[in-house]
């Protein structure tokens, strides 16, 4: 019992800086019209060292997919209007 009282305390306790976690990786609402050429993006990208398999626009940024120098999957979120790096995520293998 106790130990159930303490693994929920813990998970309380973690749930909210999930949530920052989670929004910490969206973009700003921003109107199609503000946002930067998907092209820049893809040179963006490139330019980091990165090779662009796909780019689309997810989640209200931009998304490139694609490979890191070593070769690994990645998924990279830009935001629509500057074209900062919201999260760059190396993808599991196979996915």
């Amino acid at each position: 019992m106790r130990i159930s009282v303490v693994m929920l305390a813990a998970a309380l306790a973690i749930g909210p800086g999930g949530n920052a976690l989670a929004d910490r990786n969206r973009c700003p609402a921003i109107p199609g019209q503000q946002w930067i050429p998907i092209d820049k993006v893809i040179e963006k990208a490139e330019s980091l060292g990165y090779a662009v398999r796909k780019a689309k626009r997810s989640k209200g940024c931009w998304e490139i997919e694609g490979y890191d120098r070593n070769g690994a999957e990645i998924e990279i979120l830009f935001d629509p209007a500057s074209g900062a790096v919201v999260n760059p995520q190396r993808l599991p293998s196979g996915g």
